[in-house]
């Protein structure tokens, strides 16, 4: 069974769930990157149009929906405004080995922002032991921001 098939289940009840305000359903981390660990949760990035502000409703919200799904599911529950506000370590693991189960026509300016910003960047994503870090391949001269729009150093 392909990724697809094993979390149609969990995409379909959260389609049913919400609707058209469902924007993007994204495996990402361990199980994205097919490694074998201990670990068997599932990492799952929602991205949905008018969640609570608070982040436990906003999770009851989610968790309803998904009951019946015997898989162990970490869920990071966003609205489009917040995955746009900021490029963030998350957004940036989503982005580069995520595997879009939803709404990919949604996502790909969003993989595709992030990657062109980490290859003018230079940071490179490397593995210690089981953890993952972000490092330059050559330190940058001065402060520096990484956004949807790109690499920059600071004045």
């Amino acid at each position: 069974m392909n990724k697809q098939e094993l979390y149609r289940p969990l995409v379909e009840n959260l389609r049913k769930a919400f609707g058209d305000r469902l924007k993007a359903v994204v495996l990402f981390g361990s199980q994205a990157r097919s490694e074998e660990i201990l670990e068997r949760d599932h990492d799952i990035l929602v991205v949905i149009e008018g969640l609570p502000r608070n982040p436990l409703y906003r999770l009851k919200e989610v968790r309803q929906t998904i009951l019946d799904i015997p898989l162990q599911i970490n869920f990071i529950a966003k609205t489009p405004e917040e995955v746009a506000a900021n490029l963030t370590p998350l957004m940036l693991e989503v982005c580069l080995d995520g595997l879009c189960l939803y709404g990919e026509a949604y996502f790909r300016p969003f993989r595709e922002r992030a990657l062109k910003a980490l290859k003018q960047s230079g940071l490179k994503r490397v593995q210690v032991g089981q953890e993952w870090y972000w490092r330059f391949e050559k330190a940058p001269a001065r402060d520096w921001e990484l956004t949807w729009d790109g690499y920059r150093e600071l004045p």
